[in-house]
């Protein structure tokens, strides 16, 4: 107990310190969360130790993997048309250089605060949800999205709780005092995140989250058992409350089934159509991809007249990928997430259930959303990835525990 209320550690670094509060703002506009990042980047040049940091980003698995991707991308810059805007797209698939930055500053203690800081976020947004749904919650702009449902960073809150609820159910059954406190924290994101926020995306995520920590503890005694059945009709009664993201699964179900038959589809099933003309572009020149930043400009010439013809993204990373930089692209940026499931099964524990369970949300999510092309995607996953990834080493697959 007495590490756990030790909060902060005299050997921290100040970027370390400022990181493990940068997942608070990942629950507010955009804008604030850029400010803390330019403030982490900031602290970090000026903290020095570049060889230091240099070595700990090389010796991390995702290294080579970010590396594989980058030549990828380069290569495709070099031999590929570059469209208007190239130099903007190219950026959005380097994602993961972001990444090897937060993991510079090395394990710690931060990352356990870090921890804390992104729950304390998760229920920060909930409590919004609840304020909304009994109009206490005023008309400003920095709630606007959890007063109506804005795009993507809608969907970005309902991501994040998602996550955070497969992470705070591996804290129920791993930590040995404080369950309760964890248990209504638990629930109360739960209900919120089926109730109230308006995307499938992040409440499949909380389950297949939910899903890996259950089955981690299948074996455990009948008190955590107990726990998990509790848990579980707690969550039964979230779904039956949660007609909304009922309506539309149903809804996705049965455009699905409509597409497969040549029907029409819903307009939520757009996406549907921009698979399969996205996937006829593909075809054209499978190997290699297009070139960075020319699936706009494809897409639009074959969309003419379509619902979908001003579509940014084809909502599929892997579809992205293909259509832009081909099969080596689709192949490294593999690379990178099949690395980080393994990293989390060699390291285990605690760190290595969360980094699984983020590695599948990534997964998941880029075959319905282009998270990766989206900045506001890319970033705030590198940034809660750094929690569990920050501290182990190539050689070992070991970290120290916080």
């Amino acid at each position: 107990m007495t590490d756990r209320m030790d909060f902060y550690n005299s050997h921290e670094t100040k970027p370390q310190i400022i990181l493990s509060f940068l997942p608070f703002t990942l629950f507010f506009p955009i804008g604030v969360g850029y400010a803390g990042m330019l403030l982490f980047f900031v602290a970090l040049l000026l903290n020095g130790d570049y060889r230091g940091k240099w070595q700990t980003v090389k010796n991390s698995p995702m290294f080579w993997p970010t590396l594989g991707l980058l030549l990828v991308t380069c290569g495709a810059g070099l031999f590929l048309t570059r469209p208007d805007g190239f130099w903007k797209a190219f950026m959005h698939y380097q994602n993961y250089l972001v990444l090897l930055l937060f993991i510079s500053v090395g394990g710690g203690r931060w990352q356990q605060r870090a921890l804390y800081v992104f729950f304390a976020g998760a229920v920060y947004a909930a409590t919004l949800f609840y304020l909304n749904y009994f109009q206490l919650l005023p008309d400003w702009a920095i709630f606007q999205n959890y007063i109506q449902y804005a795009g993507n960073k809608s969907i970005l809150i309902g991501i994040l709780l998602g996550i955070a609820g497969g992470w705070m159910l591996n804290e129920i059954f791993s930590r040995r005092d404080g369950k309760l406190l964890m248990i209504a924290a638990f629930l109360y994101i739960s209900f919120a995140l089926f109730v109230f926020a308006k995307t499938r995306t992040g409440s499949i995520i909380f389950i297949l989250g939910c899903a890996i920590v259950m089955l981690r503890y299948l074996t455990l005694s009948r008190r955590s058992l107990l726990i998990a059945l509790v848990l579980a009709l707690a969550m039964g009664g979230a779904w039956q409350n949660a007609h909304d993201f009922r309506e539309r699964l149903t809804g996705t179900v049965q455009d699905v089934k409509a597409f497969m038959q040549g029907g029409q589809v819903s307009a939520e099933g757009i996406r549907l159509e921009m698979y399969r003309i996205t996937g006829d572009i593909i075809m054209e020149r499978p190997l290699g991809g297009h070139g960075i930043g020319t699936w706009v400009i494809n897409y639009e010439e074959r969309a003419k007249g379509l619902p979908s013809e001003t579509m940014a993204t084809p909502h599929n990373d892997y579809l992205l990928y293909a259509a832009e930089i081909g099969i080596l692209g689709v192949l490294a940026l593999l690379w990178i997430w099949v690395t980080q499931l393994v990293v989390a099964v060699r390291v285990g524990g605690d760190a290595g259930v969360r980094l699984f369970t983020i590695g599948v949300a990534i997964m998941f999510g880029g075959m319905v959303n282009a998270i990766m092309r989206d900045a506001l995607f890319g970033i705030a996953f590198m940034l809660l990835l750094s929690i569990p990834l920050a501290g182990i080493s190539r050689s070992r697959y070991s970290q120290k525990h916080y």
